[in-house]
């Protein structure tokens, strides 16, 4: 949850867009704040504390480049914000533009695959748009106000029947957003309104237009029933309604589908303990409780939704938190899951085991107005202990599971078996050869997950200490890792039970790293981050290992970011109210996947895998990004 300057707002992304130096400082709220701001005890809660005054235009240029040439990405930004204590004002505008890469750029996909001369590796793409954001009062109520429109265009190239299919894809989007906060007849009010319009063009392998429009009403309110001994009693209302329609065209006709939804959660926390109402010294801390209800209702038969949940937080002393939920609700998938346009992506390779071949493929996406609700059971338990030390370290555990029946999930990967499960979904021409992949969304019988994640985070101050020290710095470092203890999925009831971690269905990995060390000293600073993802493995035959299983290698990607400031006007900055601390030219060099590492794989006995080449999963590799930005 964010929070602005203390307070909850209608919508935070209306100060979001600021930049940095508006920030006079962002609060990590103590875990048990969630509850007091209306929310469960195990959402942490941000307080993003701005100036009181700021005003600024800001241009940035960015240009990106994989090392291996074949295309280049080009941005421009301009932005002009305003701040002054409550009224608020931003106004954007973006452009954007990627040329194509094409499968003779990089020869080596020729050499396993000639099918693919003359495809598109990734389409080109154009993006433009503009944006402007404005918060006020009236009275004792505030006001925000949004607007956007973007236009993003791309074409790629598909070979059909040996020769190049051209499409061409263009979404235009507008959006308008309204609304007011304050309070009334002892409530915390917010109230807004959305609206979305949406236009999608593809004219190529598959002609059609889809226009969408939407509107959103939202409603929530939250005020103290009683105050108790260890703290005030909370109630929290959300509402929300929602309206969406959809046309699409096509040489075949017209198709149109509406929906409506409405949605209503209520919560109570309640403070069972407070450390500062605990005169006789038994050290219990604090302790909060929250209940939940939810009512959900969508146009669809049978697509009536509720839902329950409880949670707790506990804090036996300022380092040490312990939190817990429980949560079992009946969900209707959403508009965009059920009437998102249906198109055809840009090209992928992939490994078809009924031919033993690397295949170029269309992924066919969009909505699946067939999808039914699903029921979800989640329980979550977790432990954080910190700041400890001058370096202040900081680490959490939490265990999570999740259970959901008639499951809303994506099409499990490609394999025999489950071409056998969903017939229609994968689309092979004459010869048997697999052309597209229909990968909309699908109720599967049975989801289950366990996960076991932890983090560990310290600060280490740089230099000169004392506030002002011209060489004062510092370098925080965060490992996380996530333990995937159980992942399984059952298609029908006359299917046996895929084992994802064990391969069916799978290529998930048992164990995810990541490392991030962010540093700042002076004029410079330098991000350092890193993941890591153990080894996995596709089984062509559900529940038993084989030959013909793909395996995946561990793969570790590592990116570096440089930054530095080439002028200083420590003076001006100083006397000018809302100028940057800094207004010279900021230069950013970044290298993504410094290391150049791409997907491997080898078969179950040892042999290469068709379409896991250097470039087949990722043609592009190293990137360099060079971002300049200036204020003016």
């Amino acid at each position: 949850m964010i929070i602005v300057n203390g307070r909850r707002v209608v919508d935070p992304r209306n100060f979001l867009g600021f930049p940095p130096d508006a920030l006079s400082r962002l609060e990590i709220l103590p875990q048990q704040a969630g509850a007091t701001y209306g929310a469960d005890p195990s959402r942490r809660v941000v307080n993003i504390v701005l100036v009181p005054e700021f005003k600024s235009r800001d241009g940035l240029a960015r240009a990106s480049r994989p090392t291996s040439g074949g295309t280049s990405t080009l941005a421009v930004d301009a932005r002009q914000s305003q701040l002054k204590e409550t009224d608020t004002l931003q106004f954007g505008v973006e452009a954007a533009r990627t040329t194509s890469l094409r499968a003779d750029e990089r020869p080596s996909v020729l050499e396993d695959n000639p099918a693919r001369e003359g495809g598109t590796l990734r389409p080109a793409t154009q993006t433009a748009s503009a944006n402007l954001s404005m918060t006020g009062t009236i009275g004792e109520w505030a006001t925000s106000l949004t607007a956007s429109a973007q236009e993003q265009r791309s074409r790629f190239s598909f070979r059909v029947a040996g020769a190049a299919l051209n499409t061409r894809q263009a979404t235009s989007v507008l959006n308008a957003s309204g609304g007011v906060s304050g309070s009334a007849y002892g409530w915390s009010v917010r109230m807004s309104l959305d609206a979305v319009a949406i236009e999608s063009r593809q004219k190529g392998v598959l002609d059609l237009t889809a226009r969408n429009l939407s509107g959103v009403a939202n409603l929530s309110a939250d005020r103290t029933l009683i105050d108790l001994p260890a703290g005030p009693m909370l109630q929290t209302v959300d509402t929300q309604y929602s309206l969406a329609r959809d046309k699409t065209d096509t040489p075949d006709g017209r198709a149109t589908q509406s929906s409506q939804a409405l949605d209503v959660r209520s919560g109570l926390t309640l403070p069972i303990l407070s450390a500062q109402q605990d005169e006789g010294g038994a050290g219990w801390g604090d302790l909060v409780v929250t209940l939940g209800g939810r009512l959900r209702t969508l146009d669809t038969a049978g697509a009536d939704g509720q839902g329950l949940s409880a949670g707790f937080a506990w804090t036996p002393s300022d380092r040490y938190r312990f939190t817990g939920q429980w949560s079992r609700a009946t969900d209707a998938p959403t508009r965009d899951q059920r009437f998102a346009p249906a198109l055809y992506g840009s090209p992928q390779t992939v490994y078809d085991f009924r031919s033993g071949e690397a295949v170029e493929i269309l992924p066919f996406t969009g909505g699946n107005p067939d999808l039914r609700v699903q029921e979800t059971q989640s329980a979550s338990i977790g432990a954080s202990a910190g700041p400890f030390g001058r370096w202040g370290l900081q680490g959490n555990l939490d265990l999570q599971s999740t259970r959901s029946t008639a499951a809303i999930a994506a099409l499990p990967a490609l394999t025999p078996a489950t071409e056998a499960a969903f017939p229609d979904r994968f689309l092979r021409d004459a010869t048997g050869r697999l052309f597209a992949v229909d990968r909309r969304a699908i109720n599967l019988q049975e989801i289950a997950a366990d996960i076991l994640s932890s983090g560990l985070t310290a600060n280490i101050p740089l230099g000169e200490t004392a506030p002002g020290s011209p060489g004062r710095g510092s370098v925080q470092v965060s490992v996380s890792h996530t333990w995937r203890l159980a992942d399984r999925l059952i298609i029908r009831n006359d299917l046996p039970m895929f084992d994802r971690l064990a391969g069916d269905g799978g290529g998930v990995p048992r164990y995810q790293a990541t490392l991030r060390v962010d540093g700042r000293f002076g004029r410079w600073g330098a991000n350092l981050s890193g993941s890591w993802r153990s080894s996995a493995r596709i089984r062509r035959d559900v529940g038993q290992d084989g030959p013909q299983d793909i395996l995946l290698s561990p793969m570790t990607t590592v990116g570096l970011k440089v930054s530095t400031v080439l002028e200083t006007n420590q003076g001006e900055a100083t006397a000018t109210p809302g100028r940057r601390r800094n207004d010279g030219l900021r230069l950013e060099l970044e290298i993504e996947n410094l290391f150049d590492a791409r997907p491997r794989a080898r078969l179950g006995d040892g042999l290469p895998v068709p379409g896991y080449g250097r470039n087949d999963q990722d043609p592009l590799g190293r990137t360099v990004r060079l971002t300049a930005s200036q204020r003016f």
